[in-house]
C-alpha cells in the first residue's frame, strides 16, 4: 500500500515576534511612515485672501443704455471707479492704497524690478505712483500692455478693492446702480488704461480716436463676480491674481 502523504506543518511563530509584528501594525515605523504635510503659507494666503463673500446687491440686465465716463478726480461722480481712488486693501500680505498702486506693483515685480516695487509701495498719490510706474526697468509699454497677465492684474484689482476693502458696501451700491453702463475711463494722461481723452473729448470724437480704455473694460470680470460669487480662483499662479 502507497503510504499517506504527511500533512505540512506550518512553523509556528515565536511569540516574541508575535508581539513585535502587533507593535509595528499599531505604531507603525517613523522612519517608514510618511510625514502629514503641513500647510504652507502659500495656502495660508489663499484663506486670508478670499475669506466668504457677502455680496448684498444685484446688478440688474437692462437694456442698451449710454456709456458712463468717470476720470480721475475722487469727489465726481464716478471718481470711486478710478483706479487712483484711495481704498486700501490687503492681498497677498501687502496693504495697498489703492488699485492702481497693485496694479504698478505687480508690474514692477513682473519686470523683476525689485527697487520700483519698493518705492511704489511707498508712494501715496497718484503723480508719484505714475511717475515711478512709467520709470519701471525691462518693461516697456508695448510687452507690458500684450502680456496674457495684464488684465488679470486689472480685473484682480478691481475685485479686491470692490469686494474685500472696508468700503466694500459702499463701493457695491454704487457700482450696481450704473447697470450694464459701459464704463469708459477718461484719463487725457493714459491712453492703455483709459481712453486718453477728457471725457467732453471723448463724447465728441468717434470710437476710433479712443485710447484702449482697459481699465474700464475690466469691470467686466467685476460684474460677472458679483451675479456669480462662487467662482474659481487661481491657487496656483507666480503672480498674485484671481479669476471672477
Amino acid at each position: 500500500m502507497p503510504k499517506a502523504k504527511r500533512k505540512a506543518v506550518s512553523k509556528r511563530k515565536s511569540p516574541a515576534k508575535d508581539e513585535d509584528v502587533a507593535k509595528s501594525k499599531v505604531t507603525g515605523s517613523s522612519e517608514n511612515t510618511p510625514k502629514r504635510r503641513t500647510r504652507t503659507k502659500k495656502v495660508d494666503h489663499v484663506l486670508e485672501d478670499n475669506p466668504p463673500l457677502n455680496i448684498t446687491v444685484k446688478i440688474a440686465k437692462t437694456g442698451r443704455q449710454p456709456a458712463f465716463y468717470f476720470w480721475t478726480d475722487p469727489n465726481s461722480e464716478g471718481g470711486f471707479l478710478s483706479p487712483w481712488y484711495l481704498c486700501p486693501f490687503k492681498y497677498g500680505g501687502t496693504v495697498y492704497n489703492c488699485a492702481g498702486q497693485y496694479i504698478l506693483a505687480a508690474k514692477a515685480e513682473f519686470a523683476n524690478d525689485m527697487e520700483s516695487r519698493e518705492k511704489i509701495l511707498l508712494a501715496t498719490t497718484e503723480d508719484e505712483l505714475k511717475t515711478l510706474g512709467d520709470n519701471i526697468k525691462n518693461m516697456p509699454i508695448e510687452k507690458w500692455i500684450n502680456d496674457r497677465y495684464y488684465m488679470h492684474f486689472l480685473e484682480t484689482a478691481n475685485r479686491r478693492k470692490f469686494l474685500y476693502s472696508e468700503q466694500s458696501q459702499d463701493l457695491l451700491e454704487k457700482f450696481a446702480k450704473l447697470g450694464n453702463r459701459e464704463l469708459v475711463f477718461c484719463d487725457p494722461t493714459d491712453p492703455y488704461l483709459g481712453v486718453g481723452l477728457s471725457a467732453s473729448e471723448a463724447e465728441t470724437v468717434g470710437r476710433e480716436s479712443w485710447g484702449r480704455n482697459d481699465y474700464g473694460k475690466s469691470f467686466k470680470a467685476l460684474r460677472h463676480k458679483i451675479r456669480h460669487p462662487i467662482s474659481p480662483v487661481l491657487k496656483d499662479t507666480t503672480w498674485p491674481c484671481d479669476t471672477g
